[in-house]
């Protein structure tokens, strides 16, 4: 959560890193709407943040030249519409690049009831990405780094539109940088892919979360006509991969079967030295972690759960009955130890933590637990709860009245995707808020104050990604009648 080196926490706080915390929504159990949850707060009352305590670190970024962008503190200094800058040396091209490739994507993208918000979704991951050897987390300097987690959501969103060379562009920087002598991923990467720009823990679930995104794309990116003139310019580095893009299924776990291979071999490792367990590692939240958190077991469930089906594509059946005997271990050792406490956020613990909808679809294949995880999200929409409407990233968080996009976005992505019509009812009302919270330019934010204020980074390329996902969910996935689980 935070870009810069971690501090220790206030007592009674936990110390803030970079990123938010995913959210979920609830797994069709009637979870309340959003002007009906409780709060959390103390009587007393809580201090809520200011923009001069968390101010808006630009409105959106905006294109100079092809390659060149800007962040933009005025709104006016923007093409409306565009992520394009008044200013630009050539902004009619620039516009009309922008306007191609929207065109190009899946026809979903233009018919949806929330097509404004999809439109802006996409162009802010066009503007974090084009001619990048991968899309960075925004453009703030702090942010403008490769995290394994945001980059694996950003390209199932960019493939779930039919651009799977943008999608693929991402995943072979995943593909080449270096990991740890473990195998694990690092937190965050430098644009030329050589290592990590400090010396934060390396995470376990950016294995899941890659695996989770080679899954997707594998199970679902190729179902619909790929977009048309969709080749990424690349305009930094020498390394990207040269190899063609690969435009069916077959040939797609082909291009990545060396990495789903690594992935594998890790994770198989790492349950196997922990006794079916994971192993301790930082996740999302980036601190220092003394036990075994929800924010790495669940990546690694769903890892492993995409694997299997991975290696039966490639004709791997004693591979593939390797990853779903490990995914069902995981899934075991999940339910007893942090099903027991309500899924809390560490297996010793019992405080809400927004890594619970990790546990559903469209991350994993299986929930382990419906029932019991259904009503941890209802408890967690609940708690989570913030005075503008979006949520917090966990029940220990800091108490300022913040909420934070991806974690709302990621409740409305797992709600689009369960079962009942009033579930999808709430992805929408979600939707709806974060359309509504966006900068006078349509550029989505990391946070939204109390007041209702945009705060901190933007365009923040998780939310975005999540954004367009959620959209893609209520717009494909066809609902059900609404029956109870």
């Amino acid at each position: 959560m935070s870009p810069s080196p971690l501090t220790p926490p206030s007592p009674g706080q936990p110390r803030v890193s970079r990123r938010t915390v995913l959210i979920g929504g609830a797994l069709a159990l009637g979870a309340s709407s959003l002007g009906a949850a409780g709060l959390w707060w103390p009587r007393s009352g809580p201090t809520f943040a200011t923009l001069a305590e968390k101010p808006l670190h630009a409105h959106t970024v905006a294109f100079l030249t092809d390659t060149a962008r800007v962040a933009v503190s005025d709104p006016s200094e923007v093409i409306p519409g565009t992520r394009v800058a008044m200013n630009a040396h050539n902004p009619a091209e620039l516009v009309a690049r922008e306007a191609q490739w929207l065109a190009s994507l899946a026809p979903w993208t233009r018919d949806s009831a929330h097509a404004d918000l999809i439109r802006d979704a996409y162009l802010d991951m066009f503007v974090l990405s084009e001619g990048l050897e991968a899309p960075v987390a925004g453009w703030t300097p702090l942010w403008r780094y490769v995290w394994p987690r945001d980059t694996a959501h950003i390209a199932v969103a960019f493939a779930a539109a039919g651009d799977v060379n943008r999608a693929q562009r991402a995943l072979d920087f995943l593909a080449r940088v270096p990991r740890t002598a473990r195998g694990w991923f690092e937190a965050r990467y430098t644009l030329d892919a050589r290592g990590a720009p400090d010396d934060r823990a390396p995470q376990f679930d950016g294995l899941g979360w890659t695996a989770w995104a080679l899954g997707w794309i594998t199970e679902h990116g190729f179902t619909q006509p790929l977009a048309d003139g969709s080749d990424p310019t690349l305009t930094v580095g020498e390394t990207a991969d040269v190899r063609p893009w690969a435009r069916s299924r077959g040939e797609f776990v082909r291009r990545y079967e060396p990495l789903i291979h690594r992935l594998t071999a890790t994770l198989l490792h790492g349950v196997h030295i922990t006794n079916g367990q994971v192993p301790v590692s930082s996740d999302y939240w980036e601190i220092r972690e003394n036990t075994v958190t929800l924010g790495t077991v669940a990546p690694t469930l769903a890892g492993l759960q995409h694997l299997a089906v991975l290696h039966a594509e490639l004709g791997d059946k004693a591979r593939a009955r390797e990853c779903a005997r490990a995914a069902e271990t995981v899934a075991q050792y999940v339910v007893s130890a942090f099903g027991s406490r309500g899924y809390p956020r560490r297996a010793d613990g019992y405080t809400v933590d927004c890594a619970i909808p990790f546990l559903c679809p469209p991350y994993t294949r299986a929930c382990p637990d419906p029932t019991g995880v259904g009503e941890a999200l209802v408890r967690a929409g609940e708690v989570l709860r913030q005075p503008a409407g979006g949520l917090t990233p966990g029940e220990d968080w800091h108490r300022d009245g913040v909420s934070w996009t991806p974690e709302t976005a990621v409740f409305a992505l797992v709600e689009a995707h369960l079962p009942t019509l009033d579930a999808r009812t709430r992805a929408v009302d979600r939707l709806t808020w974060l359309g509504r919270h966006r900068t006078s330019t349509g550029t989505l934010t990391e946070k939204v104050l109390s007041d209702g204020s945009p705060s901190a980074v933007a365009p923040l390329a998780w939310t975005a990604a999540t954004v367009a996902l959620t959209t893609h969910a209520l717009s494909v996935v066809s609902p059900v009648v609404d029956v109870p689980l």
